[in-house]
C-alpha cells in the first residue's frame, strides 16, 4: 500500500493489530479528520504484509454519496460479486448511514467476513443503541489528532531515546510551543500559518453544519456561539446556566448543544474526583477542546494562553493513554489538575505550571498537590513545567518537577 494512504505509523495501529486475533468488530472513534482512515488503512497494510491478498479487503467510505445512498442488500450484494470470498470489511464513518448497527450485527452474527473494522466520527458509536445491538461484539479504539510524539515523527525525528532527546532538549522545546499553536490534526504539519488555519476552520464549520446542524436542526449560529466559548476557556468549569448566560443562549438550548459539542468529540468533559458519585455527578465538569490548533484558530487569544494550552496538551495525553481521568478540589479550595485512576488505584496527580521559576508559584502548586496527597492517601505527585525538574521529599512523599515534553514522550 503506498505511504501516501498509510502515513506515519500511529501508536493505536498497534494496538488494534495486537486485537486482530480476536474476532470481535473493531471500531475506531474520534474527531473527523484525526487521521482514522489513515489508522485503518495501516491495519490494512499491516494484513497484506502478513500475506492477505488486496481483493480479500473492501473499504467502503460512507462519506462517498453513492455508497452512502445504497441500501445494505446492495452494497452486500456487491461485495460479494467482486470477490465471494472476501474476508476483511472496512466500513469508514459508517455513522452516516441510518441503521448501520444492526446491518453490521448481522454480518457479524452469520460470519460473512473473518473481520470487520469500523470508524466514526460520533460518540453516538458508543451510545446505549449500539451498546445494547452489539454488546459483546466489538472493541472500541478512541483515535485522536497526534500526539507530541506522533508530531515529532511526522517533522522527521526518529531517536527518542532518553540520552538523544535530553542532548536535543532545545529543539524540543521550539516543537513543543509549534505543537501547542498548531495542534496534531494530520493535515495541517508542515503548512504555514494562513494554510492551517484556512484547513482548521474548514474542518470547524464542516463539523458544525455537517455533524451538528444538519443532522439534528440546530442552529448554526447558536452552536458556533457556544462552541467559541466552550473552546475559548480550557480547564474552566460550567454549567448550563453559565454557558446559557455567557451566549445569550436559552439554558435548556445551551444544555442540549453542548451535548451535540461533545458527540461530535470537539469537546471533552473532565469531571470532579469524589468517593461518593452523588458529589461527582452533581459538581460542575470542566470542559477541554479536542486539539490546541483548532481552539487556537476559531478563538480569541490571549498573550497568557500558553498555561492552558499546556494543560489542554495533558489532559490530551492523559485521554490517549485510556485513563479514567479527573479533577480534584478540597473543601478548602485546594485544587489539583488531574487525578488519574487505574481500576480502583488512584495512580498520579498531576498539577500543570508552565513556569514555576519564583517561590511564590512553586509553594501554591506544592501546596495544593501535598494537600490531595495527604487527603487521598498517595505517596507521590508531579508538577509538568515547560523545563523545570527537581524532586521534593517529605514525609514520606514525594513530589517531582519534570518537564512537559519528557512527561510527553514517556
Amino acid at each position: 500500500m503506498p505511504p501516501s494512504l498509510t502515513g506515519i505509523r500511529r501508536d493505536i495501529t498497534q494496538d488494534i493489530i495486537k486485537s486482530l486475533g480476536t474476532p470481535h468488530i473493531k471500531d475506531v472513534i474520534g474527531v473527523r479528520r484525526c487521521g482514522k482512515t489513515t489508522i485503518l488503512y495501516q491495519v490494512a497494510d499491516h494484513l497484506m504484509s502478513r500475506g492477505l491478498q488486496a481483493k480479500d479487503i473492501v473499504f467502503l467510505n460512507f462519506d462517498d454519496p453513492a455508497i452512502n445512498a445504497a441500501s445494505f442488500e446492495e452494497l452486500q450484494r456487491e461485495i460479494f460479486k467482486i470477490n465471494p470470498d472476501t474476508s476483511n470489511l472496512f466500513l469508514d464513518e459508517i455513522q452516516q448511514k441510518t441503521g448501520w448497527e444492526r446491518w453490521v450485527r448481522t454480518l457479524y452474527d452469520t460470519r460473512k467476513f473473518q473481520r470487520i473494522f469500523i470508524s466514526g466520527s460520533s460518540a453516538s458509536l458508543l451510545s446505549q443503541d449500539m451498546g445494547r445491538v452489539l454488546t459483546g461484539r466489538h472493541i472500541t479504539f478512541s483515535a485522536m489528532p497526534f500526539s507530541f510524539r506522533e508530531y515529532l515523527k511526522k517533522r522527521g525525528w526518529e531517536d527518542f531515546s532518553p540520552e538523544y532527546l535530553a542532548y536535543n532538549k532545545d529543539r524540543l522545546l521550539h516543537y513543543l510551543s509549534a505543537y501547542l499553536e498548531a495542534g496534531g490534526f494530520p493535515e495541517t504539519i508542515g503548512l504555514d500559518e494562513f494554510g492551517r488555519k484556512q484547513v482548521l476552520t474548514s474542518l470547524y464549520n464542516d463539523i458544525l453544519a455537517r455533524d451538528i446542524s444538519s443532522r439534528y436542526g440546530a442552529s448554526f449560529e447558536i452552536i458556533d456561539r457556544i462552541c467559541r466559548f466552550m473552546l475559548t476557556n480550557p480547564g474552566a468549569t460550567y454549567s448550563s446556566n453559565s454557558v446559557a448566560q455567557a451566549t445569550g443562549a436559552a439554558a435548556e438550548t445551551a444544555e442540549k448543544y453542548i451535548g451535540y459539542l461533545k458527540e461530535s468529540l470537539l469537546i471533552h468533559d473532565l469531571p470532579v474526583f469524589s468517593f461518593k458519585l452523588k458529589v461527582q455527578f452533581k459538581q460542575n465538569k470542566k470542559t477541554y477542546p479536542v486539539d490546541t490548533g483548532i481552539r487556537n484558530t476559531v478563538c480569541l487569544r490571549f498573550s497568557q494562553d500558553i498555561g492552558k494550552l499546556a494543560e489542554t496538551a495533558v489532559f490530551l495525553e492523559i485521554k490517549r493513554r485510556s485513563a479514567e481521568v479527573y479533577y480534584w478540589r478540597s473543601q478548602d479550595g485546594y485544587e489539583v489538575d488531574f487525578l488519574v485512576k487505574d481500576g480502583q488505584k488512584i495512580s498520579e496527580l498531576i498539577q500543570v505550571s508552565w513556569n514555576v521559576r519564583d517561590e511564590v508559584t512553586q509553594r501554591r502548586e506544592e501546596r495544593a498537590l501535598g494537600y490531595a496527597m495527604k487527603e487521598l492517601d498517595v505517596n507521590n505527585g508531579v508538577i509538568l513545567t515547560e523545563d523545570y525538574e527537581k524532586t521534593i521529599e517529605e514525609n514520606g512523599k514525594t513530589i517531582k518537577y519534570l518537564p512537559i515534553w519528557k512527561w510527553l514522550l514517556i
